[in-house]
């Protein structure tokens, strides 16, 4: 990954307190846990005293780097992660991931577990099938040939929960990189990452997501690993929770991250 101001740090004060990564959703930016997508989950943890590390995917934003889906390996992607950590001379952070990001972050553990302190998943899907509305909703909310009212509709139907407003995400899509990322997760056995190397985790579920239902999704990998999950369900919220519910969202995380 080669770009310039693809990383911002936010803190009260640098160089003091626990770095956290946060890892993006599908074919989507860091931005969405800033105050630009409705989210304070940024500014919750650095108030809180941790140094928050955001890197944006490659492709999206400034950031640049090969998105041929041929190319795309889950491995690239948590690299690009480390290379960056490497040049900022970080080398151990707690890690949160949201949906794709999850999944990220857990191949992140597996492969580089000395770099990971504590770890948090948001949105997290399950090794199953998506019927066709859920993949109609799915793909439409990434075709920008859409007009806006339309795709708002499909966003809404994919992402926020009844009642959310969809239209805070109508912008920060990055087409291309989600097909890089679909092929990338797709492409590697579920069963390599889904322990996240041994590491404990705290598994943030939406109540009301349309795209990981909790029963297919985040229950079910509470049911599984047992112990090692601390399990959480956010009523009113979707796919898109950590801009619908993020103040909730982000004392979970703080508690969990101090203890």
């Amino acid at each position: 990954m080669n770009a310039d101001n693809h990383v911002r740090i936010y803190a009260k004060k640098r160089d003091e307190g626990d770095y956290v990564v946060i890892i993006p959703s599908l074919g989507r930016g860091v931005e969405d846990y800033t105050e630009q997508y409705h989210s304070t989950i940024t500014t919750r943890l650095a108030e809180a005293g941790y140094q928050v590390v955001l890197i944006q995917p490659r492709g999206a934003g400034k950031s640049s780097g090969d998105l041929t889906p041929a190319n795309a390996s889950m491995s690239m992607f948590a690299q690009d992660i480390k290379v960056v950590l490497d040049d900022l001379n970080i080398n151990k952070a707690n890690f949160i991931g949201h949906a794709f990001g999850n999944r990220l972050a857990r191949t992140f553990a597996t492969l580089y577990p000395e770099y990971v302190d504590h770890l948090v998943l948001m949105a997290s899907g399950g090794n199953f099938t998506m019927d066709e509305k859920q993949e109609t909703c799915l793909k439409n909310s990434f075709n920008l040939k859409l007009p806006d009212e339309e795709r708002v509709g499909y966003i809404d139907c994919a992402f926020f929960a009844k009642g959310n407003d969809a239209s805070i995400w109508l912008t920060g899509w990055y087409p291309e990189l989600a097909a890089a990322q679909m092929l990338a997760a797709n492409m590697i056995n579920p069963d390599f990452y889904k322990k996240a190397g041994g590491k404990s985790f705290l598994l943030i579920q939406a109540a009301e997501d349309f795209i990981a239902p909790p029963e297919n999704a985040g229950r079910r990998l509470k049911q599984e690993l047992g112990d090692q999950v601390t399990y959480i369900e956010i009523p009113d919220a979707g796919h898109a929770l950590s801009s619908e519910q993020p103040d909730a969202i982000a004392t979970y995380i703080v508690n969990y991250l101090n203890q």
